[in-house]
């Protein structure tokens, strides 16, 4: 399920809403959680969220050398539901004290059942952090830029899906499904090399892609239905940006903006099908840290 979703709204919206389960999760059964005293090697020095090593296995949880800010990110907003939010789809976060983005936490946490990964590092593992770090959080609604897909000057220019390019989502198990297609509505790698291609896709759900690779998420103004084949020409090559120097941002990586190669490749095969890519307003949710204190002992 998306993290940010859109509608249009009036300037200086905003809504606020508690963080509330819709279920009762279980809870780990014991959990240690104490400062870090090894992260040399562990990813101390880089990530944008601060991880470190550690996993998960059917009922136990280990995490190790992470910032409070990765815990955060990891239990509200990238296994939010219990599920893992699509990469690219999270919601920034605000607020906090500074000491959550560089102080380091080892955390080791048995369920008393087997759980999944999803249960344990999202559900779980909120309930955890807001019983030992005394997290608060809510979510809120606030007008923020985004980009708007819109029907251009002298029309659509779609080309309708072709059968057979791609496979449908209510296709047969993979066994059955012949070698060589992607699902329907992803990006694919063209045969030719000259680009990707979206097959059997509608526009609101090329908006929910190009959401994911874009600076700004995208928002379907077309009001056009059905399903089509859309060609995205590779961009020229450019020499990859060097790493910035010191944190990383609390929000989701960079992405593409309609400046760089990437998104004017985009918006180049928006144009060529009719249709323009612009900035606009809408709202988007985001995730603001009430309090938080250094954990209780063990």
């Amino acid at each position: 399920m998306r993290v940010v979703a859109y509608a249009v709204c009036t300037a200086g919206l905003i809504a606020q809403t508690t963080i509330a389960q819709t279920t009762i999760a279980p809870k780990f059964e014991v959990a240690s959680v104490k400062p870090s005293t090894s992260c040399e090697g562990n990813g101390a020095k880089g990530g944008r969220d601060g991880g470190g090593g550690g996993g998960a296995s059917p009922g136990r949880l280990d995490l190790r050398c992470r910032t409070v800010m990765s815990f955060i990110r990891m239990a509200y907003l990238q296994f939010q539901n219990g599920r893992r939010t699509p990469a690219g789809r999270e919601a920034p976060i605000e607020g906090g004290p500074a000491w959550i983005d560089s102080d380091r936490y080892d955390i080791d946490a048995k369920a008393e059942t087997p759980e999944s990964r999803e249960t344990m590092n999202g559900p779980m593992l909120q309930a955890l952090l807001e019983e030992r770090f005394k997290l608060k959080v809510h979510r809120e609604t606030r007008e923020i830029p985004v980009y708007a897909l819109t029907v251009a000057k002298g029309g659509p220019k779609l080309q309708v899906a072709q059968k057979g390019k791609c496979i449908p989502r209510d296709a047969p198990a993979p066994a059955e499904r012949p070698p060589g297609l992607l699902g329907c509505g992803v990006f694919a790698p063209s045969a030719a090399k000259d680009g990707i291609y979206m097959y059997g896709t509608t526009l609101a759900n090329f908006c929910a892609q190009l959401s994911i690779v874009m600076d700004r998420d995208v928002v379907d103004k077309t009001g056009i239905a059905g399903v089509f084949d859309i060609h995205v020409e590779s961009p020229p090559a450019d020499p990859a940006p060097e790493a910035p120097a010191g944190p990383m941002p609390r929000g989701p990586m960079p992405r593409a903006s309609l400046a760089d190669p990437l998104g004017s490749a985009l918006l180049t095969a928006v144009e060529k099908v009719g249709l323009r890519l612009e900035p606009a307003k809408g709202s988007g949710e985001i995730l603001v840290i009430d309090h938080v204190e250094k954990p209780s002992g063990n």
